[in-house]
């Protein structure tokens, strides 16, 4: 089951005008303090964080990828309406021992949310529980976050 949020609320917050919404909606148009922000969809289905990978570049762009604290706080916030364990994101440990995004994005950024004590080399893959992140074994099944405009059917 895919849970798509809805970016409906920019528009009320904005005080937009259901028309000039919608275009901004439909046109992927999504502001925030970094500029464009993505948009994140909950998947309510447990796979394997490549399983989950795979499932996000099929179906939407991406595992979620962020490049802001408004971004982080958005999937924190994204994660803690739909479910309360644990869920993936696209963080992975990469060669040489460097925390990567799955799209390959710059990983320069300083907009980490480690839980207390994290990463500690449990594992490879990154979740989020309860708003903070730990580094997991990738082969564990957890619910996950995508990104991307809209879903491919």
């Amino acid at each position: 089951t895919i849970k798509i949020i809805d970016p409906s609320f920019l528009c009320k917050w904005a005080n937009l005008q259901n028309q000039w919404c919608n275009m901004l909606i439909l046109g992927g148009f999504f502001w925030s303090s970094s500029g464009l922000s993505r948009p994140y969809h909950y998947i309510n289905t447990a796979m394997s964080w490549p399983e989950a990978q795979s499932y996000c570049r099929e179906r939407f762009t991406d595992l979620a990828t962020v490049d802001s604290m408004d971004d982080v706080n958005r999937l924190v916030n994204i994660v803690d309406a739909g479910y309360s364990g644990s869920v993936w994101i696209g963080l992975e440990r990469g060669k040489q021992t460097r925390w990567v995004w799955s799209d390959g994005e710059n990983t320069t950024s300083q907009h980490y949310n480690w839980d207390s004590g994290q990463p500690n080399k449990d594992g490879d893959c990154v979740e989020i529980v309860n708003g903070a992140w730990l580094d997991r074994a990738c082969d564990v099944n957890r619910y996950f976050v995508c990104y991307g405009e809209f879903p491919i059917l």
